[in-house]
């Protein structure tokens, strides 16, 4: 399963993680590399953190696109 660069995913789940509100930085054969934001308190400041990851498709139990009208 392959994903063009960019595309907007709901939701990845994998075994052990769910990530939500990502774009899709890499596919190919061997899995998903995608972007996330996340907010993180840490002393009182709140900040945005944007994390790449990379799950290999034996991983990911379900992926959900984001739908896109236009």
């Amino acid at each position: 399963m392959a994903l063009n660069v960019g595309v907007r995913i709901k939701e990845v789940v994998t075994k052990t993680n769910v990530y939500t509100n990502c774009s899709v930085l890499h596919s190919d054969a061997i899995g998903l590399t995608f972007e996330v934001q996340r907010t993180v308190s840490e002393g009182g400041q709140i900040d945005t953190v944007v994390s790449q990851v990379m799950v290999p498709w034996a991983n990911i139990q379900q992926v959900l696109l984001m739908e896109e009208r236009t």
